[in-house]
């Protein structure tokens, strides 16, 4: 007996960690599902899987992967809701989150969320952003009651005060929360629209583990990348593919005005500058002046199509390659 009791402490102890190695999602649903009965989970490095609801209730597990953000959706609301229905988890560590949804009908995003504070902080920022919006929208169409519904000058006051209150918004989160995984997140989410002055503080706010974060990650090349994009920085040497596969080095173009284009088979605008482009082109090619086409196409297939269709006459290079 003393010999099988340490044995089996150890038995539990590795069920124990490996239950705690998993994102457990249990949820509550009332009301009537009119049939759809289906919740899926899917994400960047998670498996996508669905499981039935029995008596308005679900558990979901999968294996929990650092910076893996699970999003979840039910085939109630992608039948009867309008809107995406997809949304994600915000899981910081695995452990057992809970969500209860009271009315079937306001969608599962809706429903409350516990029991994981990324989880639960990136639901409370998402309910005020919208609140924010709703406000905003009402205070723009209260200003131009006389202008129609969807009034391009409307319109565009509202997306300015957005900007201009959202800001303010997502700083003082990342700055409450600058401790958890939630806030390097939010950071990452809404470094597009933050002023670089803004982001680099926020981001020296974040903790060694945040920083370590795939999120922070992101910004602090974004960062980087801001710094050596001023005027007179010199470009870091980088060697991508032509649609030949053959390899060509940045430096190759050392002495030359170089325009790099960005841009994707499915990017409209991007293919709606063509044309002028090649007037551009046309106009100062020569020994002091190039365009580099970079395609960020996840598929070659795709890019290689699309360069049918547009007859490029500069240099193509296709970065998926040499990103994966």
């Amino acid at each position: 007996m003393r010999k099988l009791l340490p044995a089996l402490m150890m038995v539990g102890l590795a069920t124990g960690a490996a239950a705690q190695s998993n994102i457990v999602i249990k949820g509550a649903v009332r009301g009537d599902l009119k049939g759809y009965h289906k919740v899926y989970v899917f994400g960047d490095g998670i498996k996508e899987d669905s499981v039935e609801m029995k008596d308005g209730r679900f558990t979901i597990s999968i294996p929990w992967v650092k910076d893996a953000i699970p999003y979840l959706y039910s085939a109630y609301d992608a039948k009867m809701r309008s809107g995406p229905p997809a949304f994600p988890v915000v899981v910081d560590g695995p452990g057992t989150i809970y969500i209860d949804l009271a009315d079937v009908t306001k969608g599962l995003r809706s429903g409350a969320i516990r029991g994981n504070r990324s989880a639960t902080a990136f639901q409370a920022f998402e309910e005020g952003r919208e609140q924010l919006k709703t406000d905003l929208r009402a205070a723009v169409n209260e200003r131009f009651r006389d202008k129609p519904k969807n009034d391009s000058t409307s319109n565009k006051a509202f997306l300015q005060l957005m900007q201009q209150r959202l800001i303010p918004y997502i700083t003082n989160f990342v700055e409450t929360n600058a401790d958890a995984y939630i806030g390097a997140f939010i950071l990452g989410r809404y470094q597009v629209i933050l002023p670089p002055d803004d982001l680099e503080r926020l981001y020296n706010k974040l903790g060694p583990a945040q920083k370590a974060s795939a999120p922070a990650k992101e910004v602090a090349a974004r960062l980087n990348g801001m710094k050596k994009a001023v005027t007179g920085a010199e470009v870091t040497d980088f060697t991508l593919d032509s649609p030949e596969d053959k390899s060509i080095t940045f430096s190759s173009f050392r002495g030359k005005y170089v325009l790099i284009d960005f841009w994707a088979s499915w990017c409209g605008p991007c293919k709606a500058s063509f044309p002028y482009m090649k007037q551009l082109y046309q106009q100062y090619r020569g020994d002091k002046f190039e365009i580099v086409g970079i395609s960020i196409d996840q598929e070659k297939a795709a890019w290689l199509n699309e360069l049918k269709k547009q007859e490029l006459p500069w240099p193509r290079y296709w970065i998926q390659k040499r990103c994966r």
